[in-house]
């Protein structure tokens, strides 16, 4: 009984995410990975895009915090982020790139400053909201791990 209501609540909340933009039509791309053999496949995937991206938005603020920044490689990070984002249909995310590429290109430290924060604001608003569909797809596995049994 509470597994047709937990994927009925998960359907919900995603048609949520790209009511609000959150996703676009790559996130359900990948939603459609998941098999009976590899039913987790989806929360990997999203978690390992939040670790890189997290990891990559940490070297673009030490390497804009340097003496002589050096654009080609923030250039190559945000390009990193927004494919990445891409991929995954993380579609604020991948769109706030945009600008954070535009100021490299023009190695204008003021602007990138602008457009790294917000990057990382979009992303701080996406990561929260991935992880509450990871959540819901993991308590979704637990009750159908105990249904089975």
């Amino acid at each position: 009984m509470a597994l047709p209501i937990l994927k009925g609540l998960l359907r919900g909340y995603v048609q949520s995410l790209f009511n609000e933009g959150i996703v676009n039509n790559h996130f359900s791309q990948i939603q459609t990975l998941k098999s009976d053999a590899d039913p987790d496949c989806a929360v990997r995937l999203i978690n390992i895009y939040l670790l890189d991206v997290e990891r990559m938005l940490s070297e673009l603020t030490c390497l804009s915090d340097l003496p002589d920044v050096d654009f080609s490689k923030l250039a190559t990070l945000a390009r990193s982020i927004e494919e990445k984002s891409s991929l995954v249909g993380a579609e604020h995310v991948r769109s706030a790139c945009a600008d954070l590429i535009q100021a490299c290109e023009r190695m204008q430290k003021q602007n990138f400053l602008r457009a790294l924060g917000w990057i990382k604001n979009e992303f701080a608003h996406t990561r929260n909201k991935l992880d509450s569909f990871v959540q819901m797809e993991r308590r979704i596995f637990r009750v159908e791990g105990r249904e089975v049994k």
